[in-house]
């Protein structure tokens, strides 16, 4: 079967080739209705318009870069891309992710980026970039978007929760429940990238000394490199000694995320620490091993976010000047099975 040409869709649609084409690369000054009678003619021929063809047309590549740190599959990153992709791929637009491992990778993607202006976009997820990087997405006048960046700062516009503030509300739940000694718990792992989930321990730390929490009884194990270790689990089994070996013993410990959560409550539990009865255990992220563990947590909708960065993109990219560009999303504490009143002999 011979291929449908744009002219077929003309015929049927009942207008010209160029009233087609600017419908269908979703361009200005097309009539509703007749943008509708053309998509409908192009969807009962078959026709599928070449976005490389648009794309010479229009300028645009239609192609909006995502950068992420680490990996795609993580509960946040893969949550978040799927947002970004509901809100573009609707309007025609391909997202496509870069994967950032180290400051190699980051330094790559921005040496080929000026020369390929190979996209009308870029969202960033979750962590920054030096002033050098940000400028060099200035000069290519593209919009840049950040995804619960640290910080709003050289970002045409962001979604993102606070992080810092988000850390207040377990904090108080902690001290409402009588714990006077607390600890707070990073990933077991470093990243070379300052990320917005490394806030959380700022935003800890200061929620307990605004309730009165002295030095000696507020903990920091922070992240560490996995050299020698023999498995992740090696980690959960040091964060655990430490833990139940400090001369304050914290019997309040928030966490990370809940990733990191549910490994050290295992192993807590391997190590005979009855959770919550000697020590509570509060989450971040309410991903979906939350809620198979009954585990308190910091509620975050990360596929909402991914939408919002997108919408903001979307906007940016054709012209339109944002109401709120920089919007903070709320969140919201879970109480679950892991929290309880401190012990009696805390």
């Amino acid at each position: 079967m011979a291929r449908t040409t744009i002219s077929e869709v003309a015929k049927a649609a009942g207008v010209s080739v160029s009233t087609v084409s600017r419908a269908l690369r979703g361009l200005d000054k097309v009539n509703p209705s007749t943008r509708k009678r053309v998509e409908d003619a192009a969807e009962k021929l078959h026709f599928s318009f070449s976005k490389s063809a648009s794309s010479l047309a229009s300028g645009k590549t239609m192609r909006v870069g995502v950068l992420l740190a680490d990996r795609i599959s993580g509960w946040f990153n893969s949550h978040a891309f799927e947002g970004v992709y509901e809100a573009l791929s609707v309007h025609g637009y391909d997202v496509i992710p870069y994967v950032i491992w180290d400051e190699q990778s980051l330094d790559n993607f921005f040496q080929t980026l000026p020369g390929n202006q190979n996209v009308d976009a870029v969202i960033v997820f979750s962590f920054d970039l030096d002033d050098a990087k940000k400028q060099v997405l200035k000069e290519l006048t593209v919009p840049v978007v950040g995804l619960n960046t640290p910080s709003d700062d050289g970002y045409g516009a962001t979604a993102r929760i606070d992080d810092n503030t988000s850390m207040y509300a377990p904090v108080r739940l902690l001290h409402s429940l009588g714990h006077h000694s607390l600890a707070y718990v990073e990933q077991p792992d470093t990243s070379p990238f300052f990320s917005s989930s490394r806030i959380r321990s700022q935003g800890f730390v200061s929620a307990a000394r605004e309730l009165g929490y002295a030095d000696d009884e507020i903990m920091t194990v922070p992240a560490i490199v996995y050299t020698g270790m023999r498995s992740q689990m090696d980690a959960y089994s040091g964060i655990a000694a430490q833990l139940v070996g400090s001369p304050s013993r914290p019997t309040g410990v928030c966490v990370e995320n809940d990733k990191v959560a549910v490994a050290l409550v295992r192993e807590l539990v391997r190590v005979g620490v009855k959770i919550p009865e000697d020590m509570s255990v509060i989450g971040f992220d309410d991903d979906t091993r939350a809620p198979i563990l009954d585990l308190t947590t910091v509620h975050q909708d990360p596929t909402e976010l991914g939408r919002s960065a997108g919408n903001k993109a979307l906007a940016l990219m054709r012209g339109e000047t944002l109401s709120d560009p920089y919007g903070v999303v709320p969140t919201s504490l879970v109480l679950r099975g892991t929290t309880g009143p401190a012990p009696e002999d805390d």
